[in-house]
């Protein structure tokens, strides 16, 4: 059990595609679980269906059918496990499904999938398991490692924002933000994992660009091979070269034996090239002999040896500038500009990557340092998406932290963040954002339900840009409105 709990959770831990990271959670669910076929349900709310957005289905491109309908759908209404001997005597067992596929199902379990951290435990889907191998039953033990799997799975669907709403997710689950600049991000990773080529990634520092670099390393077909990072800021100028291309034994003082270099230890995978802009000209030269031919040869040795990398590159410098001052090298710079990603800053990303970064590094955090911390309050939010984060996302990360670690109640206040802003702000943006008072042992569902009432109202009823205010989706703004019984 424990070893496909771990095996689980290294997925979670990499910047893998999301439909790749759920088909490989479906295949170890098959594997642990020794059943024939696996499928994750997730909950459409607006249509008020499930359906499976993974599952080992040949024969149907997908399953769909009304909550509550099937097993599945008992599961999902109900919130418990369920687990079937016998599928044709249970009346509660869907054959239309078996009759579409013509797959007969005999032995079933299903369990429910919670919504990560939500205090409400609300059902986000469902993970259903067929067919014991050996023709079997499902038993208790089962039981409980899918329902832990399950806990792993809504993490998983969690970090990609698929939610229990089918929104538009983000394309990898450790690179949080679905605004247009960064869905053109995506693209260009997505294109860049299916080829070989060599990649430059450009962007501020604190924007991401190591994340990039790990996707599109993680998405490509050298995903088993070792990721290598060399930072050419942290290290020393005279041993950045035998870093890279390794030594001889008795290169210089202090070599008494071989040692390989990074571009050595990288064959078969991924060569990071954090911060080039930084190399000093003599090893430009070298590098570009490995960048074009994957060839080197080690401090104090004659041999060539090749190897077999893929070269991503990164800097928050201004390389074409750095070219015509003739501090770094333009053969270089094509080289390495095959496939050029550009990570925008976070100020030119929108409020609602501002809102979704916060309470992804909210949630994070709260876990990590344990503390009950759910929510960030409006004004408080209002002040993070007013800010310019000069230090990007490595800035949020950090305020976001902070205001964990020194909250001492369940949400996030002014107070907390860790922000240049006066007290004069901070009243315009509690006056601006209340209308009326909001009393004291409010609950934080009557606390949302009443800005979301007030939101809508300020906006004429235009649930599009009442979204974009609240920093949430418009399906996730409808499933709340019908959830509080809000009218307009």
């Amino acid at each position: 059990m424990q070893s496909v709990l771990l095996a689980v959770r290294s997925l979670l831990s990499a910047e893998i595609g999301v439909d790749t990271l759920l088909a490989r959670i479906v295949d170890l669910i098959v594997d642990a679980m020794a059943a024939d076929r696996a499928t994750i349900f997730l909950i459409d709310h607006e249509r008020g269906e499930l359906f499976s957005q993974v599952a080992h289905l040949p024969e149907l491109d997908e399953i769909r059918l009304p909550i509550g309908q099937g097993i599945v759908g008992h599961v999902a209404t109900s919130g418990k496990p369920v687990a079937v001997d016998a599928a044709k005597q249970d009346k509660r067992h869907f054959a239309e499904i078996d009759a579409a596929t013509g797959y007969e199902t005999r032995s079933l379990l299903a369990v429910p999938v919670f919504e990560r951290g939500a205090q409400s435990r609300s059902v986000i889907g469902v993970i259903q398991v067929l067919n014991k191998r050996g023709g079997g039953s499902f038993d208790d033990a089962d039981r409980e490692l899918l329902e832990a799997l399950a806990e792993q799975t809504g993490e998983a669907i969690g970090l990609a924002n698929l939610g229990g709403y089918h929104e538009s997710p983000t394309r990898f689950n450790k690179i949080v933000g679905r605004s247009p600049a960064m869905r053109g991000v995506y693209d260009v990773i997505s294109r860049a994992a299916g080829t070989d080529a060599t990649v430059l990634v450009l962007g501020e520092s604190g924007t991401g660009k190591e994340l990039a670099a790990r996707a599109i390393h993680v998405n490509s077909d050298r995903a088993d091979g070792p990721f290598v990072k060399v930072d050419c800021t942290a290290i020393p100028e005279g041993l950045i070269e035998a870093e890279l291309f390794g030594h001889e034994k008795g290169a210089f003082t202090g070599a008494d034996r071989q040692v390989l270099g990074k571009c050595e230890l990288a064959d078969g995978g991924t060569l990071f090239l954090d911060e080039i802009g930084e190399m000093h000209a003599a090893l430009q030269a070298k590098m570009l002999r490995f960048v074009q031919d994957r060839e080197l040869e080690r401090v104090g040795g004659r041999e060539v040896i090749r190897a077999d990398v893929r070269v991503v590159a990164a800097t928050n410098r201004d390389l074409e500038r750095m070219v015509r001052a003739g501090t770094f090298r333009q053969d270089l710079f094509y080289r390495i500009k095959v496939v050029e990603v550009r990570l925008p800053p976070l100020r030119d990303r929108g409020a609602e990557d501002v809102d979704q970064l916060a309470r992804h590094f909210l949630a994070m955090y709260a876990r990590k340092h344990g503390k009950p911390v759910s929510a960030i309050d409006p004004v408080a939010m209002a002040l993070l998406r007013a800010y310019g984060w000069p230090g990007n996302i490595r800035e949020l990360e950090h305020c976001i932290e902070s205001a964990v670690v020194f909250a001492t109640g369940p949400v996030i206040m002014p107070a907390h963040l860790s922000l240049p802003h006066d007290p004069d702000a901070v009243a315009e943006w509690e006056e601006a954002l209340s209308h009326d008072t909001m009393p004291s042992g409010m609950s934080l569902a009557d606390v949302e339900k009443k800005y979301i009432a007030r939101t809508l109202a300020d906006c004429g009823g235009n649930r599009t840009r009442a979204a974009q205010i609240l920093g949430i989706g418009r399906n996730t703004l409808n499933r709340k409105i019908k959830q509080y019984g809000i009218t307009q």
